[in-house]
């Protein structure tokens, strides 16, 4: 791994199927007894956890396993909402805010991983340019779906939407659009938001996502 900073901190990590962008809204039923003591631990300290993908399904028996398996780029989760809808079942609702990465790990005795990580600076707001109109229009189709049939339920979007931005637009479109969780994960690591948007206008147009996301 890594060689960490003076700055590198240890934070819990809850590995995921999708990936989490800044700004993103991350809902999660939660019954493993790991991650509700985390979660708990989380609302009581005020601190965030830290959501990482899922790449591969290999079976976990080492930290190199883990790390071979798990994605080094990850986004911190701030708990908002942690409500029991069953005894020892709590639905919870989580905001991304900033990128880390992940430059050690190791798993507790309760089988909650845990990672050293280090920040990764947020993105520089820059305006949307003239060649991004397309599919920025395109990510305003998917929220009026999405709001108009109730896809993802109430406050699916961390306010304020900030639509004249890329780095905004670039992480809705990111989260949003059907791809696999490495294709995701290289989206996250970019750190000029043009680029990334760039990206995802490339793959919209390579794999006709366009049709597939609004039909």
């Amino acid at each position: 791994m890594t060689t960490p900073s003076l700055t590198a901190r240890w934070i819990p990590l809850f590995p995921l199927g999708t990936t989490l962008f800044p700004g993103g809204v991350i809902a999660l039923k939660i019954f493993e007894a790991r991650y509700l003591d985390m979660m708990k631990r989380c609302l009581r300290e005020d601190t965030p956890f830290g959501v990482i993908s899922i790449l591969e399904n290999n079976p976990i028996e080492s930290n190199a396993d883990a790390v071979a398996n798990f994605s080094n780029i990850g986004t911190l989760a701030k708990l908002e909402e942690f409500d029991a809808i069953q005894p020892a079942l709590y639905m919870t609702k989580s905001y991304g805010t900033q990128r880390f990465k992940v430059l050690n790990m190791k798993q507790e005795a309760d089988g909650l991983w845990m990672g050293q990580v280090e920040l990764i600076d947020a993105d520089p707001e820059i305006p949307l340019a003239k060649e991004h109109e397309k599919v920025a229009a395109l990510l305003n189709e998917i929220i009026s779906v999405i709001k108009s049939e109730d896809l993802l339920g109430e406050d699916a979007f961390k306010m304020p939407m900030n639509q004249d931005d890329c780095g905004w637009v670039s992480n809705r479109l990111a989260e949003l659009l059907p791809l696999p969780p490495a294709q995701k994960n290289h989206l996250l690591a970019q750190s000029n938001p043009r680029i990334r948007l760039d990206l995802i206008s490339e793959i919209i147009e390579d794999d006709g996502l366009r049709n597939i996301v609004i039909h």
